[in-house]
């Protein structure tokens, strides 16, 4: 064996520092890349050294995103740095088998397997031919790319709907969409096919069968250059947001024996056919009611979720990565065969804490403590560039030998609930209410479960990042801990109160952004528009960039037809016509802009019939495919509630109550302290709602608690 002395890392944020640290701990010195927009991120200063990448040629494609894409940068990067080997972490080109090719070319060791390996796995029409091959069962579905509409409605009548569409190359959710019917599809190969292009190079698609209520099970794996192959036993990535994994677990439970060793052994056998050499990660829809498990997919890479692995094993899956890239055995690992790899110790949860939206970080602590683990690149005064993903930080709780799973994620709602971040929107609430569901600690989350519990998918707080409605609830009772609590006061007080930073806002009748916010070179939320009575206003229902703008001024379009396609966290939206009527006034937009929030993107007159006689009203854009338009409308329902409880001349016990002891609720003191009407309020009053069988907001009862800012003589606090 022949350990390699300096890496080129090929990747950026949270994975490129766990790559610098594991390549430190082996003795070898590491060189990090970094477009010009990740100038201040912290990889760059956890590697012996950084280097900018530049465009290999006058015609290179430019930007953020391409810079890390640059294949010919990148090696020149390697080379002038006396680097001999190169990882690619996950995403970008770390499943390219041109840019394994060329490291190969240029004598660098790629850290990962074969460029032939990577041809393979990376088209998944051909792992699926591979499995089915060797007897391994895979969801029913295409057998070739669908080169067209026409192709794909011919293949999807033969599978029947509902279908998933799937990118036929790369993954982490993008490029994948469920297609209830024949309608659907040709807007759904419009998307995934634009995602797909973006995020791989590679737009072709394939259609598969859509499994119900399966349960996401994938099978870490090991292999050397002399053929042995290990498993490191099973994760289960059930919890996932728009087919994006958000809560991952090791080992997982309620799988029959025979079921569990059926999925490792198919794991194995598939890796073993394919003369794979380093990490892979098979990856299966299981339906343990049937006994029964289909393969999707084989990533030949180092995943997000490897961190939960590594603690039920012990066993440092990127060092591994190091040995095996150069030359070392699995037996030379302590790995020579299944039974020194050994059963699972204890459980391991982990959660990916993701900005929801833009700012710059003004206070910043991880959590800690045994059995807590966090992969981060977040530090006070970072703000996250908007082109990339919107990762933070994974934590893991972890519990040893003898515990359960419940304990293991408990362990890490608790560490979430220390985690401080401040300065920009995160899902921290989200993830807490998340593990507070039954399905989780009982390991039988599905794929559905957040299309299930629309709850879930509350927004979060910009201020604080937390959620009403989280089922998160500390001991101050609104779901912040006392600790948490003290870190948010303590940090307030020493940045002079203040306050996370605003991109644009939503435009008022007349023009200008509430809220004090203003848009950016690049940003869109201040538009001016006039507003006359009955017009309807396309927004925005999040913040995101846009892709394509499908309507011109003076165009006329029925109630339903697409307008806008917008992209946030690497999905696309597309928003239609909320009316019928003719298309008055556009945002001066280009396809790239960010667009924030509420951001009016379009005005339409309506026709004859249409009109609204009433009073002025803004619409809400209604997404064509999957939006936060919902939940959007159900926290408006619950603010509504709140302001009717909280009300002059409320009968509500509480209310009379308070204001028989001569004391004001939240609402009148906010109103005596701040200018008239400059009060903006984030999210929905915390407190707990009551259903309906039809799922519908019943009941609200809010807690003395309001969020949001406002003025105070004018000053914004």
């Amino acid at each position: 064996m022949s350990l390699h002395t300096r890496v080129l890392i090929a990747n950026r944020g949270e994975i490129a520092i766990r790559i610098a640290k594991a390549a430190a701990g082996l003795g070898l010195e590491s060189v990090a890349v970094y477009a010009a927009v990740d100038e201040f991120s912290l990889h760059t200063r956890l590697a012996t050294q950084a280097q900018l990448i530049t465009p290999s040629s006058p015609d290179a494609p430019t930007g953020a995103v391409a810079a890390y894409l640059d294949v010919e940068a990148l090696l020149a990067v390697a080379k002038d740095t006396g680097c001999d080997c190169v990882h690619p972490g996950y995403g970008f080109l770390a499943e390219s088998a041109h840019f394994a090719q060329r490291c190969a070319d240029e004598g660098l060791a790629f850290v990962g397997p074969s460029a032939a390996a990577l041809a393979l796995f990376g088209d998944k029409v051909q792992a699926r031919d591979l499995a089915r091959s060797l007897g391994i069962p895979v969801v029913s579905g295409s057998t070739a790319a669908v080169p067209s509409l026409r192709e794909a409605s011919v293949e999807a009548e033969r599978l029947g709907y509902p279908i998933m569409v799937k990118a036929r190359a790369g993954g982490g959710g993008r490029g994948m969409r469920a297609v209830a019917t024949a309608a659907e599809l040709p807007e759904a190969l419009q998307r995934c096919q634009s995602e797909a292009l973006a995020a791989f190079g590679d737009g072709s698609l394939f259609l598969e069968q859509l499994v119900a209520r399966p349960r996401h099970i994938e099978v870490q794996i090991l292999a050397d250059s002399s053929g042995n192959v290990v498993h490191l036993h099973e994760r289960d990535c059930s919890v996932q947001l728009r087919n994006q994994k958000v809560v991952e677990v090791a080992p997982a439970v309620g799988l029959s024996d025979g079921l569990r060793a059926r999925l490792a052994e198919d794991a194995i056998r598939l890796v073993a056919a394919a003369d794979y050499v380093n990490a892979a990660t098979v990856e299966f829809l299981v339906s343990p009611e049937r006994d029964q498990y289909f393969f999707i997919e084989c990533n030949p890479r180092i995943q997000v979720e490897h961190t939960v692995t590594e603690q039920v094993t012990g066993i440092d899956l990127v060092e591994a990565q190091f040995h095996l890239a150069g030359g070392a055995s699995l037996a030379s690992l302590g790995l020579g065969d299944q039974a020194a790899v050994g059963p699972p110790r204890g459980f391991a949860v982990q959660a990916r804490v993701v900005a929801t939206g833009p700012g710059t970080l003004t206070a910043y602590k991880e959590p800690s403590g045994v059995g807590v683990r966090v992969d981060a690149c977040g530090y006070v005064g970072y703000r996250p560039p908007a082109q990339f993903d919107p990762l933070l930080a994974k934590v893991v709780g972890a519990t040893g030998v003898g515990s359960s799973l419940a304990a293991a994620v408990a362990r890490l709602e608790r560490a979430l609930a220390e985690f401080h971040v401040a300065g920009l929107p995160t899902n921290l609430a989200q993830l807490r209410a998340i593990l507070a569901h039954p399905a989780v600690g009982a390991g039988d989350a599905r794929t559905t479960l957040l299309a299930e519990s629309p709850a879930l998918g509350e927004h979060t707080d910009p201020a604080t990042g937390h959620a009403a409605g989280s089922g998160a609830v500390g001991p101050t009772g609104n779901g912040t801990s006392a600790a948490l609590a003290l870190l948010q006061e303590r940090a307030a007080q020493v940045s002079g109160g203040a306050k996370p930073v605003q991109t644009g806002g939503p435009t008022t009748p007349g023009g200008a952004p509430r809220g004090g916010g203003s848009a950016g070179p690049g940003q869109h939320g201040g538009t001016r528009f006039t507003l006359e009575p009955g017009d309807l206003a396309l927004t925005s229902p999040l913040e995101c960039t846009l892709v394509e703008l499908r309507v011109a001024e003076g165009d006329l379009v029925a109630e339903g037809d697409p307008m806008v396609v917008l992209n946030a966290m690497k999905m696309e939206t597309v928003l239609v016509a909320p009316g019928a009527g003719v298309v008055r006034s556009l945002a001066a937009l280009h396809p790239g802009d960010s667009v924030s929030a509420g951001a009016i993107l379009a005005v339409l007159t309506p026709t004859k019939g249409e009109a609204d006689t009433g009073p002025r009203r803004v619409a809400p854009a209604r997404p064509e495919a999957e939006t936060w338009a919902p939940v959007l409308a159900e926290v408006q329902t619950l603010q509504d509630l709140a302001r009717a409880r909280l009300a002059p001349g409320s009968l509500d016990p509480g209310v009379v109550r308070q204001r028989s002891r001569n004391k004001l609720t939240c609402r009148e003191r906010i109103e005596l302290l701040l200018d008239d009407n400059s009060f903006r309020e984030i999210g929905s009053v915390a407190g707990f709602a009551s259903y309906g069988e039809d799922g519908a907001i019943a009941a609200f009862t809010p807690a003395n608690h309001v969020g949001g800012w406002g003025r105070i003589e004018g000053r914004t606090t």
